[in-house]
């Protein structure tokens, strides 16, 4: 366990999708329901994002997995939409 690949090859997990963190729908307490994460019930270790800014890294959990990297829901956007991969803060 605390790796992030299933023991079948190189498919990441159904439940996390490598990166650790599995999304669940909470309710809040006005009666509406958000995508909450919480670590992966099969043990994968938590990835955090990959993205920096001004020479520093990011500090929010890599929920979403673009390509080879893993970036918080923010950073994601920016990489999904053409943005640097070296530099994704740049556009938040």
């Amino acid at each position: 366990m605390g790796g992030n690949r299933n023991f079948e090859g190189d498919n990441p997990c159904l439940e996390c999708d490598g990166t650790g963190w599995a999304p669940y729908r909470s309710e809040t307490k006005n009666g509406e329901f958000e995508v909450a994460y919480r670590l992966c019930p099969r043990g994968h270790a938590p990835r955090y994002c990959m993205g920096s800014s001004d020479g520093h890294m990011c500090s929010r959990p890599a929920t979403v997995r673009r390509g080879s990297g893993y970036f918080c829901t923010e950073h994601s956007e920016s990489v999904h939409e053409g943005g640097d991969v070296d530099d994704p803060c740049e556009a938040i």
